[in-house]
C-alpha cells in the first residue's frame, strides 16, 4: 500500500511557521491537545516543534516564562532530523522509519517535492488492523514448514471447502525450526470442517 492512501494532508494539519513565536506554536499545539506539530515554510517541510522541546529548553535556560515564549522563535527550536518519504513509498517503509527514529510522524512529499502531509502511528496501526482483517470472519492460525507450495496447498483446501479468504498474512515466529505462522481470516459456513481439512493435510492449526 502506497503512502498517498494513508496521508493526513497538509490542508488538514495544524502547523507552525519558522517565524512563529514559541508562544504561538504552544497555543497551536495545545489547541488540539497535541504533543507536537509540523513546521512548514510555505509548502516546504522544515521539521517538528514539540511541547517537550519548548519546556525542556525553558527549564534549562531559566528566566521569565512569558518572555521566553514571546522572544524566541520556532526556528530556534525546530527539530529538523525528521525523515521525509515520498507518496510512492510503501507502508512498510513508513512503519520502519517511525520505529527506527522514534518520531511522532513521518513527513511525506508529493511528486513536485512539496510537503504533502504526514503519516502517523495511528494510520499505520489502523492499516495493519485492516490487513489482518480484525473482527471479520473466522481466524485460523497455521504453522507450516517453509517450503515451496505450502501456501498454494493451504489456499486450495480453503477454496475447495467453499471458504472466502478475507486476509492472509505470513509471519516469522522467531523459532529455531524452519517454519512460518500463517494467519488467515475466512468467511465460511463450514469453519470446523475447514479446520479439520487443514489438519488432515498435515498442517498444525493453533
Amino acid at each position: 500500500m502506497l503512502l498517498r492512501a494513508l496521508l493526513v494532508p497538509l490542508s488538514e494539519l495544524i502547523v507552525a511557521a519558522p517565524e512563529d513565536t514559541l508562544e504561538d506554536a504552544l497555543d497551536k499545539i495545545n489547541s488540539e491537545n497535541f504533543l507536537s506539530i509540523p513546521v512548514v515554510d510555505d509548502k516546504r517541510f522544515v521539521g517538528v516543534i514539540s511541547k517537550e522541546r519548548i519546556f525542556s529548553t525553558y527549564f534549562e535556560l531559566g528566566g521569565d516564562r512569558e518572555e521566553f515564549l514571546k522572544n524566541n522563535r520556532v526556528a530556534d527550536l525546530v527539530r529538523t532530523d525528521i525523515p521525509i518519504l515520498s507518496v510512492y513509498d510503501d507502508i512498510e517503509k513508513a512503519a520502519h522509519t517511525l520505529e527506527t527514529y522514534g518520531i511522532p510522524f513521518v513527513a511525506v512529499m508529493d511528486e513536485s517535492g512539496e510537503f504533502a502531509g504526514i503519516i502517523t502511528h495511528h494510520a499505520i496501526f489502523k492499516t495493519f488492523v485492516e490487513i489482518f482483517g480484525m473482527n471479520k470472519g473466522h481466524k485460523i492460525s497455521v504453522i507450516a514448514y517453509d517450503i515451496p507450495g505450502q501456501i498454494e496447498k493451504l489456499t486450495d483446501i480453503i477454496t475447495k471447502m467453499g471458504g472466502n479468504i478475507i486476509s492472509f498474512v505470513v509471519l516469522d515466529p522467531k523459532v529455531k525450526t524452519d517454519v512460518k505462522e500463517i494467519v488467515i481470516r475466512i468467511d465460511t459456513d463450514r469453519f470446523v470442517e475447514t479446520v479439520d481439512a487443514i489438519r488432515d493435510a498435515g498442517f498444525r492449526v493453533q
